[in-house]
């Protein structure tokens, strides 16, 4: 794929005021595509925390090695955010991107080969040779198509996407829209403040000379209390001297404190939280200059009391001689910006601890711990619903200090308006139980200490089975992110319950097998006893009777891994620890995984030439000894295993007169075709078996 990443030079363009334009076929949809990528300046830019999160995200979530934030302009398909590709853009023409924006939908192509859309696309049919797209459009607030988060796998999913993965796509899809859009009102915000800066000091040094220029300044900075209020952004400048600081109106509305046009610095110092005090500038790092110019805090508001992120920028003003005369700037509430990173943080960490969940209480504790730590709530957690018992069970929550926990057993009588809503499989939000209209659930709600509440159903087949929920002490009003941050986080933790219950039921299922298997082969060793009691040359009968044993041997170790596969030294292992001999056995070799087909065959033929080895070879002499070694040989276009046996100390050898049933059985090697050596030397016998590696996972 071409690499290039030319700046392009910006425009001063609101992306707001773009009209929409189905399509990207027209000429018009074009223009207003690059008119909003131009505006929102984002084009070339460096690599963003924010954006690589999402692409994290949707990679781990689908599953699929490819994800990427994906923009297109006129002439190219640019990555702004992308894992498991090297490239940074593609021509339009390559780009199946550009079919999402004309859908303006998810888009899911099982098999890009079958459609007639992609089917002749070079990134098809050249490497990388793409198989599977899913795509979720970007789609700005005017309306206008810009690009896609999308996945790619290398390899057909004839299934597509799962309802939770389609969800969650599209949902980081809509973050990805969001990052773009803080990130385009911050640089409009930065431009506007910059202008601000240059304004206020040129009227104020023609307010010094006339009076002419004092209307001038009155009416500039009208204008310039019009942008702070429009852009958010609030301006201050502290008299170091007098530790006295003028503040905006906007700064006064962001701090929570009236609008007054001099306020004491200590005023704004008392509200930063204690473990930022230090961040902030003071009477000493003003005075010497030395105070950070850039700089992020936390404050409670003067008048709510709520936590809120500031960002501050400043510069220092000078005199003649050089002394510091005064501190000015600007600040700006970002608490939005930091909820969004720190979301987006707390799903990449919670889909880390998810896949390490070894039961669903693990799940809901990772998931409740996450809600609660976000959404700053004193409780969150997960319960089990029984209708047929007619009881939910809070598993796990998770609580801070002015919360009590809710764990164990409960009648689903206590809430049962609750139920009935969560049925519809949509997320329940309740701002004030008090005012909610919920009947006889608003007791039990505030007998637990929730006047306030989110939950996320849980439906398996259409039917409720849990229920995740977020609970606040105090009415609260809760936003649409945190709604969607409390469903993101709900697909995570169901598709790891989910993923943790089949295992448990496949863990029984196995269970079963086994022992049915165990049964079957124990009554098989019975038939064959009494249908060969009378056999007078018992040695085939004892070998027959030791194939069966080391068959349920390989049963054994292939159950301790639900019948998947099983490790390579296990295997050898296992076998030569049934002939009581295992110090005169040298055994080396990586770990490998074997399939259990290959587990089953690989069981037999040590167990074949172990005997062999007991009976007439190595271990029939009390000097004897066999080394079993194994390694990976990877001189051809695919890896093999290359198993060796080698007998020593024993008595002379030669070749068989003729063929026995082990002698076949080892001939059939590791995958059942072959790939097997033996050699008689004098010294003792030599097998080397051999086998793709491919082949092994069978």
């Amino acid at each position: 794929m071409p690499f290039a990443c030319v700046p392009r030079r910006a425009l001063t363009v609101d992306p707001h005021d773009l009209p929409a334009a189905q399509g990207t076929d027209s000429a018009l949809a074009t223009a207003a595509r690059v008119a909003a990528l131009t505006a929102y300046g984002i084009l070339d830019t460096p690599p963003e925390p924010g954006f690589d999160d999402v692409v994290a995200i949707a990679s781990a979530l689908c599953a699929t090695p490819v994800a990427l934030v994906s923009l297109l302009d006129s002439e190219r398909q640019w990555f702004k955010a992308k894992t498991g590709l090297e490239a940074c853009e593609t021509p339009i023409g390559q780009a199946v991107c550009a079919h999402v924006l004309r859908e303006r939908q998810l888009l899911v192509i099982p098999d890009l080969t079958l459609d007639p859309r992609t089917s002749a696309n070079p990134l098809v049919t050249d490497d990388p040779k793409i198989r599977f797209y899913a795509g979720a459009p970007l789609i700005t607030p005017s309306g206008v198509a810009i690009g896609t988060v999308c996945v790619i796998d290398l390899v057909p999913r004839p299934e597509g996407l799962t309802d939770m993965q389609a969800r969650g796509l599209e949902a980081l899809a809509r973050q990805a829209m969001a990052l773009i859009e803080m990130r385009g009102t911050i640089r409009h915000r930065t431009d506007i403040l910059t202008s601000q800066f240059k304004a206020r000091l040129e009227a104020e040094a023609r307010q010094a000379a006339t009076e002419a220029a004092s209307a001038v300044l009155v009416e500039r900075e009208t204008r310039s209390r019009l942008a702070e209020e429009a852009a958010g952004v609030g301006t201050f400048e502290v008299d170091v001297a007098t530790s006295t600081i003028k503040v905006s109106a906007e700064f006064c509305r962001i701090f929570g404190v009236p609008p007054l046009p001099v306020y004491p610095a200590s005023t704004f110092e008392n509200l930063v939280v204690a473990d930022d005090s230090e961040v902030p500038s003071n009477v000493e790092s003003r005075t010497s200059a030395t105070a950070a110019t850039d700089v992020e805090y936390r404050i409670r508001r003067a008048d709510d009391r709520r936590l809120r992120w500031i960002g501050r920028r400043a510069m220092f003003l000078r005199d003649d001689t050089g002394k510091v005369v005064s501190m000015y700037g600007a600040a700006q509430d970002i608490t939005d910006l930091k909820r969004a990173d720190l979301q987006a943080r707390t799903l990449l960490e919670l889909g880390d601890r998810l896949r390490n969940a070894t039961t669903t209480a693990d799940a809901a504790a990772a998931a409740s711990e996450a809600l609660a730590r976000v959404l700053s709530a004193p409780r969150a957690g997960f319960a089990h619903i029984d209708f047929a018992g007619g009881s939910f069970v809070v598993e796990q929550d998770w609580v801070n200090e002015h919360a009590a926990s809710i764990e164990g057993n409960h009648a689903l009588s206590l809430l049962p308006g609750t139920f009935e809503r969560l049925k519809d499989g949509r997320p329940f939000a309740v701002d004030d139980v008090a005012e909610a209209g919920l009947n006889e659930d608003s007791l039990t709600y505030v007998m637990i200490g929730a006047r306030a509440f989110i939950n996320i159903p849980l439906l398996v087949q259409g039917v409720l089975t849990g229920c995740l929920f977020v609970h606040d002490g105090a009415p609260r009003e809760w936003q649409a992110e945190d709604i969607a941050f409390a469903e993101n986080v709900a697909d995570l933790t169901y598709a790891a319950i989910r993923k943790l219950r089949a295992e448990a039921e496949r863990q029984t299922l196995n269970q079963e097998l086994s022992h049915r298997l165990k049964n079957t082969l124990a009554m098989v060793l019975a038939m064959s006893r009494q249908t060969l009691r009378g056999v007078p040359d018992r040695a085939p009968v004892d070998a027959f009777e030791q194939r069966i044993h080391a068959l349920s041997k390989a049963n054994d170790i292939l159950v301790q891994e639900n019948w998947s596969e099983a490790r390579i030294r296990t295997v050898v292992g296992g076998v030569l620890q049934t002939f009581g001999e295992a110090e005169r056995f040298d055994v080396s070799g990586p770990d490998l995984r074997l399939g259990p087909r290959t587990t089953l065959s690989l069981t037999l033929i040590v167990h074949e030439l172990a005997t062999n080895a007991l009976k007439y070879g190595a271990l029939s002499a009390e000097t004897g000894r066999v080394r079993v070694g194994w390694d990976l040989k990877r001189d051809g276009a695919a890896p093999e295993l290359v198993l060796r046996w080698r007998e020593s100390g024993g008595p002379p050898v030669s070749p068989p007169s003729q063929k026995s049933f082990g002698s076949r059985l080892i001939g059939m090697g590791l995958s059942g075709t072959g790939g097997v050596a033996i050699a008689y030397p004098s010294t003792g016998v030599e097998v080397e078996l051999s086998a793709p590696l491919s082949k092994l996972a069978l």
